[in-house]
């Protein structure tokens, strides 16, 4: 079999999967398009806004390349759809990198790494969903960082690193792998240090720029820090680490077995250990975050795949690279059976928005009023508001997706 062959085909049926998956702009989507496209806000004035305002976060970088091509492409039909190919065309990028770093150090394991690497609920989401441009350009940043590592070009690897910081904080997981190389053998103490550093004195500045912005840890962060989350957040990711979802149901808790079965397929000792550091760093960057098993369809646990991303792209990685192609086949049981849900999903998801947005569209009287209290949206471009409006004739009962019309 032609594996080269077999790995175009399996990126082009993943880039069609991935189009037929643009069905609507929802939530943070939405929310993105009234603000950026709204033509009373020049281009500075955006650009302003990005660099000196938090939105629960501070990340520079893809907010100004989102800011730019919605201030720049203002019709709403039209911005989501490039804002997503440009999520496609990082995460293709991702892989073109860490394909291109398995070339230089002699391993030849592509076909496994792109199937689970794309055929993931963390990849789906974040070509599904233009505002995980953060975890997108993260991995984007870090990949080609890893492949400027492969050519011994440790020290503008360690820059391109820190530079990833500004996309978004998960960029820290690249110090604990970092460790992971090292033990690895694949980088040595030199080069772990020369990337170390900067990357160490970017992040340094990234986080003393964001304090002057939001107080770390504060109510004003999207990252609060509560003592009683921390060991639900180690069990649900070790859980849910490569089924990349919380909506598995009775078969969430059996994931934490591939999560044991990927450590010791590493085998050597100082691998293994290295990894249990870097997930003990993913569970303490994401802690708070994974507490409850998702149980309804409209929330903001529709989009936890994109936790997922940097951590299980890094680790998938390293299965590649120490050439583990029977671990690689095991795992990819509960990382396409999470992706089968995530794709339904979020496809479920954006039919209930686009049936609102019909419905809008129809009304003879505007704004539409829909109860639905999680998500308040004040939509003036198309008339519709979403809110606590108990005496609203539409309704979205969340747990199905489905629009409720009173009488």
């Amino acid at each position: 079999m032609n594996w080269r062959y077999a790995t175009r085909a399996a990126i082009a049926l993943w880039i069609l999967l991935m189009i037929r998956l643009m069905i609507a702009d929802v939530w943070d989507e939405t929310n993105g398009m009234l603000y950026f496209s709204d033509p009373q806000n020049s281009l500075s004035e955006i650009v302003q806004f990005v660099l000196t305002r938090s939105l629960g976060f501070w990340r520079p970088l893809p907010a100004l390349l989102a800011g730019a091509v919605m201030h720049f492409f203002p019709d709403f039909s039209v911005s989501w759809r490039i804002l997503r190919a440009i999520n496609i065309a990082l995460l293709l990028g991702s892989l073109a990198f860490f394909a291109h770093a398995l070339d230089r150090w002699n391993v030849r394991e592509r076909f496994l790494m792109t199937i689970a690497m794309l055929f993931s609920g963390s990849a789906i989401i974040t070509a599904g969903w233009y505002a995980n441009i953060f975890d997108a350009s993260t991995l984007f940043a870090l990949a080609g960082g890893i492949a400027l590592l492969a050519h011994g070009r440790s020290l503008l690897a360690g820059v391109v690193f820190g530079i990833a910081f500004f996309c978004k904080e998960t960029a820290a997981l690249m110090l604990p792998f970092l460790g992971v190389l090292l033990a690895a053998r694949r980088i040595s103490w030199r080069d772990a240090v020369r990337a170390g550093i900067p990357a160490l004195v970017f992040g340094g500045v990234y986080f003393v720029l964001r304090g002057r912005i939001i107080a770390f840890g504060s109510a004003s962060d999207i990252h609060p820090f509560d003592v009683q989350s921390l060991w639900p957040t180690i069990v649900h990711l070790a859980q849910s680490f490569w089924l990349q979802t919380m909506k598995a149901g009775p078969w969430l808790p059996i994931g934490a077995a591939f999560t044991l079965l990927s450590l010791l397929a590493l085998r050597r000792p100082m691998v293994i250990a290295a990894m249990v550091v870097f997930f003990a760093a993913t569970a303490g960057l994401y802690w708070g975050m994974f507490t409850t098993p998702q149980t309804q369809l409209i929330t903001s646990m529709n989009f936890i795949g994109r936790l997922y991303l940097v951590p299980v792209a890094l680790f998938v990685f390293l299965l590649a690279l120490e050439r583990k192609p029977i671990a690689l086949a095991i795992l990819l049981l509960p990382i396409v059976f999470g992706a089968a849900l995530t794709y339904r999903d979020h496809a479920r998801f954006q039919r209930t928005y686009k049936r609102i947005y019909r419905t809008a569209a129809e009304a003879a009287v505007k704004p539409l009023t829909v109860h639905y209290p999680e998500k308040p949206l004040d939509d003036k471009v198309r008339g519709i508001r979403v809110g606590d409006f108990p005496d609203a004739r539409v309704r979205v009962d969340a747990k199905t997706g489905r629009l409720i019309f009173v009488p």
